[in-house]
Order: C-alpha cells, then structure tokens, then sequence
C-alpha cells in the first residue's frame, strides 16, 4: 500500500496502540488506520474515554493537498479536529479509512480524542468546530477594537453573567430609563 502523500513510498504495519494497526510512511511520517482496524480496536475500549482539556504542544505537519485513499482510491476529504488542535484529518467516505499527518495521531491521543475519529467526520461535530471558531473570532474582534480595556470590560461580563438581575443591570448599565431617556 503506497503513502497518500508522498505516492511512491510503501507503507509499513506498525502498532499504534494495542490491538491497533495502523499503515506508517517512513518518508512523512504520516499513517493510515483502516475503518475495520479502528472500528475492532475502538470495540475493546471504554465506551467514552474523557477528554483532557491540557493544551497540546505537539508540532504536527497538516499537509493541505489532495490525496487519494490508498485502499480505494476515492478522494480523502480534510476534516477540522477542533477541541485546540487546529489541524484536519483526511477521511475516505467510501471505505471510512482515516490518513493522519505526521504526528496527528500523538496529538490527537493526548487530547483524548483517539476514540472518537469517526464523529470527527459527522456534521454535528464539524458544526461545533465552526461554532467554537466563529466565537473565537468574535472574541479576537473585541479584543482588538477594545485594546487596553479589553481585560476589565471580560472582568465585568463574567460577573453579569453570574448574576440573577442580568437584564436589570445591563439597563442600567446601558442607561435605559422607564421612560425611554
């Protein structure tokens, strides 16, 4: 079986876990985990592992072109990991055999996310993927156009939103008067 990436080089068996093969490139570092080796080691684990909110300082190489799936020669698709791994796995919707660039695998396991690479590829946790960059994006946004005020004003909004008169204190805050002044 040849490596997705690099075309030419022959992938070898390795063990990436016990009872779980996997196809290593010697030249990238990348690997192949076939949809029925995952899905007979993921039966033999617990039904969810919890995942470990550390963050990851794991140098992966997330590679950005087109490769072919190395079991069925179908198009392996980029699929966001999200969970603070900004990276994508490549997955072949026809036989569901995953590719993962050089070290995604380490990163993906030290997060504890090693069991559930399959729902990675789900529109729900695609749509959660979106959803946690979309509020990172906004929160970058004010932290840039409020520049030195930016720490205070994220003091503040954390205690509103521990308080029970929220509305209340956001009209008085705002100044909204009864009567509309």
């Amino acid at each position: 079986m040849n490596c997705p990436l690099c075309k030419n080089h022959t992938m070898q068996g390795i063990n990436l876990e016990p009872d779980l093969l996997g196809q290593s490139c010697d030249a990238c570092g990348g690997v192949w985990i076939s949809r029925s080796n995952y899905e007979s080691w993921r039966s033999k684990q617990p039904h969810t592992i919890t995942e470990n909110p550390a963050p990851v300082s794991i140098q992966v190489s997330d590679t950005h072109k087109a490769k072919i799936c190395p079991e069925c020669r179908h198009l392996l698709l980029p699929y966001r990991v999200g969970h603070g791994l900004p990276f994508s796995i490549d997955y072949c919707g026809a036989c569901g055999g995953v590719w993962l660039d050089h070290n995604e695998w380490d990163a993906i396991k030290a997060k504890n996310l090693h069991g559930d690479m399959h729902d990675m590829v789900s529109e729900n946790w695609q749509t959660a993927v979106r959803q946690v960059e979309l509020q990172e994006t906004i929160e970058q946004t004010y932290k840039r156009q409020l520049g030195s005020t930016y720490e205070k004003a994220a003091e503040v909004r954390a205690w509103l939103q521990k308080q029970q008169q929220k509305s209340l204190l956001l009209a008085y805050l705002s100044g909204t008067t009864t009567n509309g002044k």
